[in-house]
């Protein structure tokens, strides 16, 4: 077996690598293996990478042959133990679970389980649509980030590369296979601005201001709609934006800005104890028992949840959970909600951060 290392300088790694672990303690990995049955295939080369300060340390552990597959195996798990998270890219699907069966057969404890593990893939597969990419292969990722790489290889065509290496002993077939791995695994460590967009949603926004902006649509006419500002720790990469409805979502830097359209005009509030009030037909609105029990019995009638309700005129905005409150809505059965926009929910700041983030989670889940 072989050990292969080297030393990146001028790092700039545009994410707080903190936000995962300490520094130290992280590992970059990806491996390649002759095939993707971990019963019927063998890994020959496990890639890592590590920070030391300003640096990139990048360590790569090759079989000169499927003979040595243990020997790589156990000086892998050594170095391993000075590391407490492991990120990867798919990992948890592939790399870890193939180390795991592999280390398994020679005796080997890698003790993953002890590891925080960290899925590139995982974390950034549900914002795809929010990036609007073909899919989310690692090098269709680092394009989208700007990362160049040397290697121009397939997984697939280095099962025959390696197999010729094992054939030859020839160095360039070598360098291929190390080149490749080497840019998988400084690829990964450049995906780490990615997971800013995640953070986004499960960290903390800043509602910085809200305001209303009176515009005419494309059949000219005037419109009414909010837009909300809002600011969040770690920058994204690239700006995005996206939406759904009415609502528009906008992402730059380390700020962030919705948009959503105000409605003005006639909704309806309804009482939820609808056995105390009765129905007005000739109003079309329901009052309660207390204030019509002296009118003619011939005009009300027992309400039902469907037409208990008072008709209110006034602008309001969608939520599609119960975020604010009191609820309006155009029928009783409408998924869409709405709450009345006063002037004091318009200045309360803690109010449009919970709305902020209810529309970005919708915005994410409807794209």
């Amino acid at each position: 077996m072989q050990t292969f290392e080297n030393l990146e300088k001028n790092l700039n790694i545009k994410y707080p690598v903190e936000n995962l672990s300490e520094a130290s303690s992280v590992l970059f990995l990806d491996i390649e293996t002759t095939g993707l049955s971990p019963v019927k295939s063998e890994v020959y080369l496990i890639g890592t990478a590590c920070l030391k300060g300003e640096r990139l340390y990048i360590r790569q552990f090759f079989a000169d042959d499927p003979s040595e597959e243990k020997d790589i195996l156990e000086e892998f798990s050594e170095y391993l133990a000075s590391f407490d998270t492991i990120v990867t890219f798919n990992g948890n699907k592939f790399d870890i679970p193939f180390l795991e069966k592999r280390s398994f057969k020679y005796g080997i404890d890698m003790a993953f389980s002890e590891k925080n593990g960290i899925d590139i893939y995982k974390r950034i597969q549900p914002y795809k649509k929010l990036l609007g990419l073909p899919d989310m292969k690692q090098k269709t990722l680092e394009r989208f980030i700007g990362i160049h790489r040397n290697d121009k290889k397939s997984g697939r065509e280095l099962i025959a590369l390696y197999g010729n290496y094992i054939s030859s002993r020839n160095n360039y077939c070598l360098d291929l296979l190390l080149q490749h791995n080497y840019d998988d695994i400084r690829g990964l460590v450049g995906l780490l601005p990615l997971l800013s967009y995640p953070d986004i949603w499960n960290g903390t926004i800043k509602a910085e201001r809200a305001v209303k902006n009176n515009y005419r649509d494309y059949r000219g006419k005037l419109r009414t709609e909010l837009i909300i500002e809002f600011t969040y720790d770690t920058p994204v990469p690239n700006p995005v934006s996206t939406g759904f409805s009415d609502c528009y979502l906008m992402l730059g830097g380390k700020k962030g800005k919705i948009r959503v359209a105000v409605f003005t005009g006639i909704l309806r509030y309804f009482y939820p104890d609808h056995k105390n009030y009765y129905y007005i037909p000739l109003e079309d609105r329901a009052m309660h028992k207390s204030t019509s029990v002296y009118m003619d019995s011939g005009l009300r009638q027992q309400a039902r949840p469907e037409n208990c309700f008072v008709r209110v005129r006034s602008q309001f905005l969608p939520q599609w959970d119960k975020i604010v409150t009191p609820i309006f809505k155009y029928a009783y059965e409408d998924r869409t909600m709405y709450f009345e926009l006063t002037d004091k929910i318009k200045n309360d700041p803690d109010i449009f951060k919970r709305y902020a983030g209810h529309l970005m989670d919708m915005i994410l889940k409807e794209i």
